[in-house]
């Protein structure tokens, strides 16, 4: 094909006919530029395929994400209600108004409200879209703005947890020699894996080995220890609602993403046609 062009460009120049060269140079000139145009033009198509696949590849992480932590959350949430119960009976306990306690119940009171809430709401994904700079490949305003939000409500949620956590520490301080290390094993492990059952046969057929009046006079003898219990079922109270609340935001965003998912997958459709 290029020998053919240079074949007439000769003859032009040959035959003296400079007009007509000048058109066809022209000419020629036009279909250069026409082929770098359709090229770039190609280019860009491939690449904005590309980042469109990227784009989908990261929304259907984000939905893996939070479908997961929409069943963390409600697993927490269960949970932590459990704790509030304990923490509120211990309270009864120390107040006065429990004149005759559930030992059991008040032994796993006692161990459990010195647990750490080491629940992490973080996306792996939103991570990685963060450090990288690629949070510019969404398109969705309202998938931008949410997670803007999530992100500064990240930052609330650990700001309060480092506030809430030396209560924890404080409290198991003061009182981690009240029961005895067997019980504190064996309550660890059983209500440690969501066996909240009080009913259970599992609680039903152990015995302690903590003293009842051994228990209650030295949970009694602890000095500031209702006001610090006090604050720490403020704290779990908080957290209960904080667990609420992400439940329904996380559910809000999963039906934002499955819409712009599905209109992603669409356009692709359309595209293959």
């Amino acid at each position: 094909m290029i020998h053919f062009f240079r074949r007439i460009r000769q003859s032009l120049l040959t035959n003296n006919k400079i007009s007509k060269y000048l058109l066809y140079a022209f000419g020629e000139i036009v279909l250069v530029v026409i082929g770098i145009l359709i090229a770039l033009q190609v280019s860009n198509y491939n690449e904005t395929t590309k980042e469109r696949e990227i784009y989908l590849s990261y929304l259907l992480r984000l939905k893996e994400d939070f479908l997961e932590l929409q069943e963390t959350v409600e697993q927490k949430k269960d949970f932590e209600a459990a704790l509030i119960d304990l923490a509120a009976y211990q309270l009864e306990v120390l107040n006065g108004k429990e004149t005759n306690p559930d030992i059991l119940k008040l032994a796993i009171s006692i161990e459990f409200t010195a647990s750490i809430n080491r629940y992490e709401i973080m996306s792996p994904t939103y991570l990685e879209l963060n450090s990288t700079g690629r949070l510019a490949l969404i398109e969705n305003d309202s998938i931008k703005d949410f997670l803007s939000g999530y992100y500064k409500y990240l930052l609330t949620r650990n700001n309060e947890k480092a506030e809430w956590d030396p209560w924890v520490h404080q409290y198991r301080s003061l009182v981690r020699t009240i029961l005895h290390p067997e019980d504190r094993v064996f309550i660890d492990f059983e209500f440690g894996n969501a066996n909240t059952d009080l009913e259970s046969p599992t609680w039903k057929n152990y015995t302690l080995k903590s003293q009842k009046e051994n228990v209650v006079n030295d949970l009694m003898k602890v000095p500031n220890l209702t006001g610090l219990l006090t604050d720490i079922l403020t704290a779990r109270r908080i957290t209960h609602s904080y667990l609420t609340f992400e439940f329904h935001i996380s559910n809000d965003f999963l039906l934002l993403l499955q819409r712009e998912i599905d209109r992603l997958k669409g356009t692709r459709v359309a595209r293959d046609f």
